[in-house]
């Protein structure tokens, strides 16, 4: 009987805010670091693909139960620069919450090709005389709110998208530096829909 139970209950067919939560905990895994980015997109592809709890159980069973409610708020991933050069480009998956401590130096933090293990990112910066650039795709959001002392903030986005991908939310101080959020150069845009062609071709 309890396994003509679960078998039932495995072909149930799930709802967009069941596969969305089950998403949500793949993204908290990616971000404690238990899921590398290739492993993120293949589950997020198949949780939001399942069609029954049997489905989307198998994508998260190595995962533990712990959901996504009951988890600590993680802490923010630091990006420390002291008279040097930083920068966060390519594949990489950015964390909830990423604090920026720059002191004479700059900062480019590009989501171009970035997986967002949340719904956006709070970028919390405290910048002394050193540059932080943003460079987000066309389905990004941003928005920069910050305190400034001599200081320069330059958006260049002509518009929000409809239905963002994620939101970038910027504040903090900035003294005697810069802020400067823009789209990909259209030689970059060029390369990237190259490189996704070769991938759908081979």
């Amino acid at each position: 009987m309890a396994d003509d139970h679960a078998e039932r209950a495995a072909l149930q067919r799930v709802s967009d805010a069941e596969r969305e939560k089950v998403a949500e905990r793949i993204r908290a895994a990616a971000a404690d670091g238990r899921l590398g980015l290739d492993e993120l997109d293949d589950r997020l592809g198949s949780a939001l693909a399942a069609r029954t709890r049997g489905d989307l159980d198998a994508v998260v069973a190595d995962l533990g139960d712990d959901g996504v409610a009951a988890r600590p708020a993680a802490e923010p991933v630091v990006i420390r620069a002291d008279g040097s050069a930083v920068q966060r480009t390519g594949r990489w998956v950015v964390p909830p919450r990423l604090t920026v401590r720059a002191s004479m130096s700059s900062v480019v933090l590009d989501f171009t090709e970035a997986t967002f293990a949340a719904a956006g990112c709070r970028v919390e910066v405290e910048l002394s005389t050193s540059s932080l650039q943003l460079v987000v795709p066309e389905d990004i959001a941003a928005e920069v709110d910050v305190e400034t002392r001599f200081s320069s903030v330059d958006v260049k986005l002509r518009e929000r998208p409809a239905d963002p991908r994620a939101v970038v939310f910027v504040t903090g101080s900035v003294n005697m530096g810069s802020v400067s959020v823009r789209r990909p150069r259209w030689r970059r845009r060029r390369q990237l829909r190259k490189a996704q062609r070769k991938r759908l071709e081979a």
